[in-house]
Parts: structure tokens; sequence; C-alpha cells
């Protein structure tokens, strides 16, 4: 799997997974150049769609349904957090 790049050396850093495992209060070291790994603060907003799910599913009548809109939230969550959340440098 292709590895994201570091916003500070601009090499191949860091695996999706870890990136997913990141959250304003928590960094990794680049393997590259040692620099502090993060994202910032708005990235708590992608979890608003987990929040949106896990809310619905207890509104829902089903289970099931309850299940899948938590698994959708999830998704959407890890979506959002891949595609639209930077890494920056935390200093």
């Amino acid at each position: 799997m292709e590895k994201l790049e570091c916003p500070n050396c601009h090499q191949q850093a860091i695996s999706m997974w870890q990136k997913m495992c990141l959250g304003p209060g928590r960094a990794i070291p680049c393997p590259q150049c040692g620099s502090r790994l993060s994202v910032p603060y708005w990235a708590m907003l992608a979890v608003i769609p987990f929040a949106i799910g896990f809310i619905a599913a207890q509104l829902v009548g089903s289970a099931a349904v309850g299940v899948v809109l938590v698994v959708l939230g999830f998704l959407v969550m890890a979506w959002i957090h891949y595609q639209f959340v930077p890494l920056i440098v935390k200093k």
C-alpha cells in the first residue's frame, strides 16, 4: 500500500492506517526525518457522520438498521479523514 507524504521532508512516510489513528492530541514520528506528524484540531469535525449514524441508530426500531447506520457513519468518517484531513508537523 502506498504511504502518505510527510509535510516536512516530502518523503513517503506513514501508512493510511497510521494516519487514521492520528488525532489532534496524538503525533507519531516520521520514519524519514523524525518530525512529529499529526492532524489539525478541526479534524475532529470528521467524527460528525459517525455521531449522526450512532444517534440515528438509537432512534430506529430495528437493530439491523441501527448497525448499518453506525457502520455507514464510520465509513464516511474514515473517508473524510483520509481524503480531506491533512498531515501537519506538530511543533
